[in-house]
């Protein structure tokens, strides 16, 4: 359900890791442990843990998240 970073991606390289260079041959780019514990993949890209919440929210979340219907509401209709 949580992450433990949501500041730092799992892969890119510096402040942040929010430069863009993850999987470059540089070897300049760090890579994180564990990626399930962190909001952003790289720079641009949630995790898939953060995408596969955002797809429970858009699709089963309350009202006051997907107002006036979730997906699963509306494709009820």
């Amino acid at each position: 359900e949580g992450f433990t970073e949501g500041k730092i991606s799992c892969c890119g390289s510096g402040p942040y890791r929010g430069i863009p260079s993850c999987g470059e041959r540089s070897n300049e780019y760090k890579l994180c442990e564990k990626v399930s514990d962190f909001l952003f993949f790289d720079s641009v890209h949630p995790t898939e843990k953060a995408y596969q919440q955002f797809a429970e929210l858009i699709w089963s979340g309350t009202p006051n998240i997907t107002c006036p219907y979730n997906l699963k509401a509306l494709f009820e209709h």
